[in-house]
């Protein structure tokens, strides 16, 4: 049988720049990339000189030669991205000169900027302090601002998000807090296409503002068409995660896909037959690329404008099927440019989806044939859900341990609903272009009605999915083994399905049992019993994990004003209120373990007069001077003392 994957052998150079990547980011290899590539070099070009009997049976050498000097230039542009990311923390105040790289994002006492530092050539996060002017900056905006650059810091937590690592691979070096007073706007705007393009998408959202939406139908709208979600409330965030169905709010290759078919839509008049055909691709590029402009430029939507722009070039030199080949060809150069974007979860979930329906969309479609035109459509529409969940499932529970119940429904409802949306924002713009030839005549009533209406039946519907029961499973974060197993799993079963394969089944359930294995074995390890204090900010939050029992203390919990715990010989006493002062006792009790929360009123002179303590943990509920003024109590007393928001989690294994 012919191999399945011979028609698309752009794969074979994206796989090796792939492990050029990961080798450089993970194992540092740079002076072996130089080895890689020209070993690679000489290889490919020692094939050209191979006997004329022998080239046959030497075939191989080139295409050897070539994924040696791809893994090569992988290695080598990520060691060029990790020495841009590199940066000396002078640990002082400084004046630098910024530009604004994005739309400001309102914390709950500061606005954070991500800006540029053309002198450093550099990425940082600026936290402004909030007042009249902090919230006026727009992308490109220039300005001066005095501050101490800082490295980023994870909260310290097991399990826990990796912020330090995320913000690397999104290419920012660090964070400064910016006062009110040690900043200014220099007046200057960057011309650099990218702020033009943030400016676009800045004007039309107070469009979108001057149309009179409410709060929920202007962040729906901003988050479908332009891909700006900061105006979305937390939960219908939620409801959309909820029901599976949260893709939509990201402008990706699916709201790019649907722009598409409504601009081939337009230009259906250019038929295939005449001479000006070439027109149309040349035409839907074009077009493709202004809506990438208007949207920011965002990865996602130049990810599937490139694929899409291959596309329509394949198109106009009469190549056909080459959806495949678009789509590797756009993921090897966005990843020669940024190798980082192989870390990025939204590439990956969206390289993901988009393969698994170029690919498996059109053979599920074909399982069940369809004569009715609509039923048909929504056939296909169900199909396109199900194999891009069944390829991004397994992401999603490897960072989230999330997993939408009702998904295939929603889908089937959202994305037409987002597609629907879509026309009726192409019949604003319309609206727009007649308001500007006939001002006086309100041309936006019907296309603002139908999208006000569209955009409450869409809310009121993720409302009642995320309603009914069981709708999110939660908790079930898997391992990257895991991960590995899963995807085995699903490839061989499709592998049997589609081509009949015994072997991919086998192998399928190796995984399955090797899956199994695992968690079996991880549930009757004996685990340590431990205590974990995390640092939550300015809350509580107490682990315990005694066998197969886990506890957790919480502010709620511990409402009593001390809690005392004595595990294993280990003295715990846990205080949330200052109840011991100018008391004393003529036999002090041993305590192995005193952790201090809530009351920002203790003092370790008063709780040594009645008890001998071995080690003071310091919550996060506790404030920044209160954790400062007992440290140094501490110290004065020849007490160690642990800091959780500064040392990250403590924890004691007993």
């Amino acid at each position: 049988m012919r191999n399945p994957l011979s028609k698309i052998p752009f794969l074979f150079l994206l796989i090796p720049l792939i492990v050029g990547i990961l080798l450089q980011y993970y194992f540092k290899i740079q002076y072996l990339s130089i080895v890689a590539f020209f070993a690679g070099i000489v290889t490919m070009f020692f094939s050209y000189f191979i006997p004329s009997q022998k080239q046959f049976s030497l075939r191989w050498l080139f295409g050897l030669g070539a994924i040696f000097a791809v893994v090569g230039v992988g290695s080598f542009t990520t060691t060029l991205k990790q020495q841009s990311l590199e940066f000396i923390f002078s640990g002082e105040d400084q004046v630098y000169k910024g530009i604004v790289t994005d739309t400001p994002q309102e914390k709950a006492k500061t606005i954070a900027y991500r800006v540029y530092l053309p002198i450093e050539d550099r990425l940082v996060v600026c936290y402004l302090q909030q007042d009249s002017l902090a919230g006026r900056l727009l992308p490109g905006d220039e300005f001066l601002f005095y501050g101490r650059i800082q490295p980023f810091q994870n909260m310290g937590n097991p399990d826990d998000f990796d912020y330090v690592r995320y913000m690397h691979n999104q290419g920012f070096v660090g964070s400064v807090y910016v006062a009110s007073s040690s900043w200014e706007a220099v007046g200057k705007v960057s011309s650099l296409l990218k702020f033009k393009a943030l400016r676009c998408r800045q004007s039309i959202l107070e469009f979108y503002q001057s149309l009179g939406f409410n709060e929920a139908e202007y962040g729906i709208l901003s988050a479908l068409t332009i891909g700006y979600q900061d105006a979305l409330t937390d939960d219908l965030k939620q409801g959309f995660r909820t029901t599976g169905t949260v893709h939509v709010l990201s402008v990706s290759g699916l709201h790019v896909g649907i722009i598409y078919l409504m601009i081939s839509f337009l230009l259906g008049f250019i038929r295939r037959e005449t001479k000006y055909y070439w027109l149309k691709p040349c035409l839907i590029i074009i077009l493709l690329w202004i809506y990438a402009f208007i949207t920011g430029l965002p990865p996602s939507v130049v990810r599937a404008s490139a694929m899409l722009s291959i596309l329509c070039i394949s198109e106009i030199f009469g190549r056909n099927s080459f959806s495949l080949h678009a789509l590797f060809i756009a993921a090897f150069l966005m990843l020669l440019v940024n190798p980082f974007l192989l870390f990025d979860i939204g590439f990956q979930l969206s390289f993901v989806s988009v393969l698994s329906i170029l690919y498996l969309q059109p053979r599920a479609s074909r399982i069940i044939k369809v004569e009715n035109k609509c039923i048909r459509n929504v056939w296909q529409l169900f199909t396109l859900s199900l194999v891009a969940q069944l390829a991004t499932f397994p992401i999603c529970l490897y960072y989230f341990g999330t997993f939408p119940t009702y998904f295939f429904i929603t889908n089937l409802v959202i994305v037409p609903l987002v597609s629907l949306i879509m026309y009726a924002v192409g019949g604003i713009i319309v609206a727009w272009v007649f308001s500007l030839v006939l001002p006086d005549i309100n041309f936006f009533f019907l296309p603002v009605k139908a999208l006000q209406l569209l955009v409450h039946l869409m809310t009121s519907l993720i409302r009642f999915f995320e309603n009914l029961p069981f709708a999110l499973i939660q908790e079930v974060k898997i391992s990257f083994t895991d991960l590995l197993l899963i995807f085995t799993l699903i490839i061989g079963l499709l592998i049997f399905f589609i081509y009949r394969k015994s072997k991919a089944l086998i192998v399928g359930f190796f995984a399955v049992v090797l899956l199994l294995a695992i968690h079996i074995y991880s549930n009757l390890e004996v685990k340590e019993d431990r205590m974990i204090v995390y640092n939550r900010r300015q809350n509580t939050e107490i682990r315990l994990n005694l066998g197969h029992d886990n506890y957790t203390l919480d502010s709620v919990s511990l409402e009593k004003k001390y809690e005392y715990l004595d595990i294993h010989n280990k003295k715990i006493l846990i205080v949330s209120s200052d109840i011991w002062k100018n008391k004393e006792a003529n036999d002090k009790y041993e305590i192995d373990n005193l952790i201090l929360i809530k009351d920002n009123n203790h003092s370790l002179y008063s709780l040594t007069q009645l008890f001998s303590i071995k080690n003071v943990v310091l919550d996060a509920s506790l404030s920044s001077y209160t954790r400062q003024r007992l440290s140094k109590e501490c110290q004065k007393l020849n007490i160690p003392c642990y800091d959780v928001t500064k040392s990250g989690a403590f924890s004691l294994i007993f």
